[in-house]
């Protein structure tokens, strides 16, 4: 068991205490500070026993009794540095050991020596916990069993029930019984806090679980009305595909080399027809006008008068002999050149008899021609069309597959939201 012996309390600068020291040297036995008022004897107010009281309570906690901003406890006279010094015995039954506490204001510094070695910690916080450690007191031990003013002091009966507990801990040293107590209701709180968290994921996983449920049984009917049009689009696909097929087998090969060659060949007779039909033209055209001259001649050869028209010479009876043979050689001339020309238009209504027979067929070639066209590009079309159906069933296939691993990977998500939901379970289990 402890026992603290106060030896001297210094106070310099400290509420109204100025630059000159007060120092209250303490003995044994209980000290009842009254004072005396020199400038008012028959007052006892004012003279400063509160700021002893506060003195020895700051040297201690740092703080004052009646809990004074820390601006207003140095003297507001002297504006000096705050000072104050307490020197205290420890009897324990390691040994008794002599203290000294120096606290300041402007700066704010503690300091604490003991047996002369200094045992400051690294800050004012952590120096004052090392002092309240040291003496086993906290602030209400010291008012109501060290400083008792008549401000700060409570009667221990005047206390509620916890005040009176907290105080008889601090006496005998049990508050390890309010730390325990502390500990169990955090410990508690921590636990209901855990479990209404657990309890809130587990409702929110049931929930997710369910809404997958739901979810997957849309799902899967969707992928079930999708399945079922894809394999008819398969299906009809395939149908499709075995009738273009068949008509690809059925179509004919046409020879359109062979049909240009004979076009081209066709082609160059009808421009030799064209050539002769020409020429016959010319022909005709040469022996009407040499006939129109013949004629044109015949009429003017000859004459029923003595003289001749045109050379005024007499008429001789061998001239009329002569004149007659020479209209009659132009007469048969002329004939002649008539039956050619019948004969030249015989020739040409054969050449253009032909020439239609050419255009004809070279129109037959022609049509020839451009159904193997058509018919190409109906082939090209059937195809295409082929392998745009094979490239949609790979398609359908993958949809399929897709489908398929789709399903497999909500289950998965299904079984391990349930897991989640059975592990939360056993945790709410667990807490209640």
């Amino acid at each position: 068991m402890k026992k603290v012996n106060f030896k001297k309390l210094s106070i310099v600068n400290f509420l109204s205490v100025g630059e000159e020291p007060v120092t209250v040297e303490f003995t044994k036995g209980l000290h009842v500070i009254t004072g005396k008022n020199k400038d008012k004897p028959d007052r006892r107010n004012a003279i400063g026993k509160s700021t002893i009281a506060d003195a020895l309570y700051f040297a201690i906690f740092g703080e004052t009794l009646r809990e004074l901003k820390k601006d207003l406890i140095p003297n507001n006279l002297t504006n000096g540095k705050t000072h104050v010094e307490l020197d205290f015995q420890l009897d324990s039954p390691k040994g008794k050991s002599n203290y000294k506490i120096i606290r300041t204001l402007s700066p704010s510094k503690v300091f604490i020596f003991k047996d002369g070695v200094d045992r400051t910690r690294d800050s004012i916080k952590n120096t004052t916990a090392y002092i309240n450690r040291v003496l086993s007191a906290s602030p209400s031990i010291f008012q109501n069993c060290v400083i008792m003013t008549v401000n700060n002091a409570v009667p221990f009966m005047a206390k509620n029930k916890i005040e009176k507990r907290k105080f008889i801990e601090d006496i005998f040293g049990m508050e390890v019984f309010s730390t325990m107590l502390t500990a169990l209701r955090n410990e508690y709180n921590d636990i209901s806090r855990e479990h209404d968290t657990q309890l809130t994921k587990l409702e929110e996983i049931e929930k997710a679980y369910n809404n997958y449920e739901d979810q997957k049984q849309r799902i899967l009917q969707t992928r079930k009305e999708k399945k079922e049009k894809y394999l008819t689009r398969q299906d009809n696909n395939t149908e499709e595909k075995e009738k273009l097929e068949k008509e690809l087998e059925e179509v004919k090969e046409i020879n359109v080399r062979k049909i240009k060659n004979q076009i081209s060949a066709l082609e160059e007779g009808l421009k030799d027809q064209d050539i002769k039909i020409e020429t016959n033209l010319e022909a005709v055209a040469r022996n009407k006008a040499l006939a129109s001259t013949r004629k044109e001649n015949y009429k003017k050869m000859g004459t029923d008068k003595e003289k001749c028209p045109v050379c005024l010479r007499s008429i001789k009876e061998h001239d009329s002999d002569l004149i007659a043979k020479e209209k009659e050689k132009l007469k048969d001339s002329i004939h002649e050149a008539v039956e050619h020309i019948k004969s030249l238009s015989e020739g040409l209504k054969t050449l253009k008899e032909r020439k239609y027979k050419f255009q004809n067929v070279i129109y037959d070639c022609q049509n020839k021609l451009s159904e193997a066209r058509l018919q190409e590009q109906n082939k090209n079309n059937i195809t295409q069309r082929v392998d745009q159906l094979d490239e949609w069933q790979k398609e359908l296939k993958s949809d399929l597959e897709t489908i398929q691993s789709t399903e497999t990977d909500f289950d998965a998500l299904i079984i391990e939201t349930k897991q989640r939901v059975d592990e939360l379970e056993k945790k709410v289990k667990k807490y209640r």
